[in-house]
């Protein structure tokens, strides 16, 4: 760390391949005298699961406590006018990326570079990055990256126009086609019919990106909190030759390796999974807001308090009925049951972090059979998740993800089959 008294910053420096697990330790290291936080970006080339998400909770929570985030880009970056044709889309958009530098392609074709650049400061050499990313983003309605990296992400505006929203059933059919742009990597044209396990997964992202309007985008003064509520979609190789699961799951490690071994298990997933592993599909929603359990409580003072206070407030927001919402708004305490119907009918596995706190839940038992659950019940078992017991590093905002497999046969690339 280098600076004064009165300026002290403090320097993440990026990983090639950057993690989540990484982050957190930067938050709970992170020097308490420290005002501003300076990225370097210099050797960034790839970013595994929920590391977006987590970066976005770790800048947000920074701009929260006052401290200010810059980025440092190499000197190359974007040289010789290349910055407006950098932000070109490929086409088609599941192409391959054509910019030089790994930096280039980060900032302009991933959602963690999108939050990056939205999030930071730039030198006067590279000021051009911030405004192009929106650009793009607003010419593309809203889609940003390309490939595996291609996202759905709405930037919080400074200053919202207080425009009346599209009743729920027209905000879902848009919601729904914007989706299915995202299934090029899954070999799925958004013009074609798109697979069984669509209709789940626009369910699940569909409520979850719902509630980052809802939750995610105000403080307790209603003034907006600058940010992006994205949705993001993966495919994940799992098995001998692919991803380990501290890269897939950190921080759920356990669960996970057990969800893995009731997939292995299970009598009714032929051609879905096997004992050599599989292909699972990971969508990912995130926001930066205020975080669960401050939505709850209706106060950031709960996060300076016990951790068994959070994990109250955030159990009792995921029963069902348990929500911030007026008593008149439709659809009111719904989300989560729905979610939990979508992540039940898939087999998959569902991943929250919030605040201090990280849960998971599944409905696969590990002898491969199917929890036998209602969540029409308020009193349900099936609302109660895994939670963590020890104090995490405190994150800005929400993410949801889940992951559930899919049919290894029809998706498989031939990097995949070698």
């Amino acid at each position: 760390m280098a600076g004064s008294s009165e300026i002290q910053t403090t320097e993440w420096k990026l990983p090639q391949f950057l993690e989540s697990s990484l982050i957190e330790d930067w938050v709970r290291r992170l020097p308490p005298t420290t005002t501003s936080v300076l990225l370097r970006l210099g050797a960034w080339d790839g970013i595994g699961p929920f590391a977006d998400a987590r970066l976005q909770g770790a800048l947000c929570l920074l701009h929260r406590k006052g401290i200010k985030t810059s980025a440092y880009v190499p000197p190359i970056t974007f040289t010789g006018g290349r910055d407006e044709a950098a932000f070109r889309p490929p086409i088609p958009l599941a192409g391959p990326s054509t910019h030089r530098t790994s930096t280039e392609r980060r900032l302009a074709d991933s959602i963690a570079g999108l939050v990056i650049g939205q999030l930071c400061s730039f030198d006067e050499d590279h000021q051009n990055i911030p405004r192009l990313q929106l650009t793009t983003l607003k010419e593309r309605e809203y889609l940003y990256g390309s490939g595996s990296e291609l996202a759905l992400a709405v930037p919080v505006e400074a200053n919202p126009t207080g425009t009346p929203r599209k009743p729920t059933h027209i905000r879902e059919s848009i919601f729904n086609n914007r989706l299915r742009d995202l299934l090029g990597p899954f070999g799925v044209s958004s013009r074609q019919t798109p697979p069984d396990w669509f209709w789940d997964l626009k369910t699940f992202a569909f409520e979850a990106s719902e509630n980052t309007w809802d939750h995610g985008r105000l403080d307790f003064n209603t003034r907006p909190i600058a940010s992006i509520r994205f949705v993001r979609i993966k495919r994940l190789v799992v098995g001998k030759w692919g991803h380990d699961l501290a890269k897939i799951a950190p921080g759920f490690e356990d669960e996970f390796r057990k969800y893995l071994k009731a997939l292995t298990a299970a009598k009714d997933l032929s051609g879905r999974w096997s004992p050599d592993g599989g292909r699972l599909v990971e969508v990912t929603i995130a926001d930066g807001g205020v975080g669960i359990a401050a939505k709850m409580a209706g106060s950031f003072d709960v996060f300076d308090g016990s951790i068994k206070t959070e994990r109250k407030y955030v159990l009792s927001a995921l029963k069902l009925g348990g929500t911030a919402k007026r008593a008149s708004e439709p659809g009111r305490g719904q989300g989560f049951r729905k979610m939990l119907q979508a992540c039940s009918r898939r087999s998959g596995f569902m991943l929250v972090r919030s605040g201090r706190i990280a849960f998971s839940r599944t409905y696969r038992n590990l002898d491969g059979s199917t929890e036998t659950i209602d969540l029409n019940d308020p009193d349900s078992m099936g609302y109660i998740p895994r939670i963590n017991e020890e104090t995490l590093p405190l994150v800005a905002g929400t993410s949801v993800s889940m992951v559930f497999p899919i049919d290894d046969l029809i998706y498989a690339t031939k990097r995949d089959q070698s």
